[in-house]
């Protein structure tokens, strides 16, 4: 479990770079309310559905063997991006992600500006 907890450290860390990646919307969403975890505030604990990342019961049980869940993202979100971001912030010891966020946000700008219908 103490690499779970290393890596929930930053996953805080970078909480609103990861929001501001997680889809449109998503203030609507993340209430704190509703089984939801607040869009402000980072948090985590086993079979918590209302937190920002859940540990599965059986994962603690386990000793840390299995998968967590993030429950921040939205339905709406560039997979690619989302990946990306999660690998970078999990895995990676010195981030190589600056480029990609700075691409992305800047393409998200442009895009209700290019006249494309919205499906």
């Amino acid at each position: 479990m103490d690499y779970i907890h290393q890596m929930m450290k930053k996953f805080e860390a970078k909480h609103a770079l990861h929001i501001s990646l997680y889809g449109a919307d998503n203030h609507k969403r993340l209430t704190g309310v509703h089984e939801t975890s607040s869009i402000h505030n980072f948090s985590y604990g086993t079979g918590n559905r209302a937190a920002s990342f859940r540990i599965p019961t059986q994962v603690m049980h386990e000793n840390g063997k299995g998968y967590v869940e993030d429950r921040r993202p939205a339905s709406n979100i560039d997979p690619y991006i989302v990946t990306a971001i999660v690998f970078d912030t999990s895995c990676i010891e010195n981030t190589q992600a600056e480029s990609m966020v700075e691409h992305y946000k800047s393409w998200t700008e442009w895009l209700p500006t290019a006249g494309i219908p919205n499906f």
